[in-house]
């Protein structure tokens, strides 16, 4: 499993990202810091309904995970340095 902290600034990038994402072979999820949603980050509805700005949650599991640097490379992520559930 890996864990990041991530920020969209705009609408575009919530669209790159997710095409990112679909082309994953993991199960992504993006959630707010108070745990109160989840998000698939590959339904590009679901991730329309984040305020550009607001730091997230993301969390990667799967085949793929050890490749999120990569991917994720240019989004504004960083590592999480407490876990979070």
């Amino acid at each position: 499993m890996v864990q990041r902290n991530i920020r969209f600034m705009t609408t575009g990038q919530l669209m790159t990202f997710c095409n990112v994402c679909q082309k994953m072979n993991a199960d992504i999820t993006v959630k707010d810091v108070t745990g109160r949603f989840e998000i698939d980050a590959k339904s590009i509805v679901g991730l329309m309904t984040i305020r550009m700005g607001e730091k997230m949650h993301l969390l990667i599991e799967g085949e793929e995970e050890h490749l999120a640097d990569s991917y994720f490379e240019k989004f504004d992520c960083t590592p999480v340095t407490i876990p979070f559930s």
